[in-house]
């Protein structure tokens, strides 16, 4: 991995460890480990990470390993609490697909987490792919159409620019100099960051009661209601 993409790596892995370590569940699952597991904090108790072909299977978590199509996710529908995609989305020849499939398997309520690169920044306008190793495809896409790719789904409820540096040098110390973008780019031109973080929660349908109800249960009930199916209420 070149000086670039580790300092990417540590900038994804620490926000993946303060923020998953906050989300509850019983199943998580992470879909793309170009760099290993990000698991790590998660406090569920199964963990799955799906990789592609090629990808190298790391030991920095205790997670089960396989490989798997992205657009065709082998698990059944609502099966896991937390997804997280790493590079996934760029990685899927359809965007389209891709989500749909992620939030097939995601419960009501669960949560997603996509780690992205962003193709505004000045490591990905410089043509420099290296970043993530060698690839068949990858195609960033900007956080607009992220965003646009969620919403028939979830609902986005954070997010975060960072790793700001102009330098895809091999030396370490060229990108120490430019250490002090990382404050200055996160106050002043935050789309113009090299990777980002978006985190949604999966949205159901469904009624849901809105203000006090005003009628009595006697009132609502029909005639002859005695012996009728009656309908079992699930939590919204």
């Amino acid at each position: 991995m070149t000086a670039a993409g580790s300092q990417l790596r540590r900038w994804e892995l620490s926000r993946m460890d303060s923020l998953l370590s906050a989300f509850a569940g019983e199943a998580a699952l992470q879909v793309g480990s170009p760099y290993g597991c990000v698991l790590r904090n998660a406090p569920h108790r199964q963990k799955i990470v799906g990789l592609m072909p090629g990808e190298p299977e790391g030991p920095e978590c205790s997670a089960a390993q396989l490989l798997i199509d992205f657009e065709a996710l082998p698990f059944r529908e609502q099966s896991f609490d937390l997804v997280v995609a790493v590079h996934a989305l760029e990685r899927a020849c359809s965007p389209e697909a891709f989500m749909k499939e992620i939030f097939r398997v995601l419960a009501p309520e669960g949560r997603f987490v996509l780690l992205g690169l962003n193709p505004w920044g000045p490591w990905w306008m410089r043509k420099k792919k290296k970043l993530l190793g060698p690839a068949t495809f990858f195609e960033p896409y900007a956080v607009s159409s992220v965003k646009r790719l969620i919403a028939p789904y979830g609902v986005i409820d954070r997010g975060q620019f960072g790793v700001y540096s102009p330098s895809l040098s091999d030396n370490p110390q060229t990108l120490v100099h430019w250490s002090w973008c990382e404050k200055a780019g996160d106050r002043w031109w935050p789309v113009l960051a090299n990777g980002f973080m978006l985190g949604a929660v999966k949205k159901v349908d469904g009624m849901r009661l809105v203000g006090k109800l005003q009628k009595s249960a006697e009132e609502l009930l029909g005639k002859n209601w005695e012996g009728a199916p009656v309908a079992q209420c699930r939590k919204l």
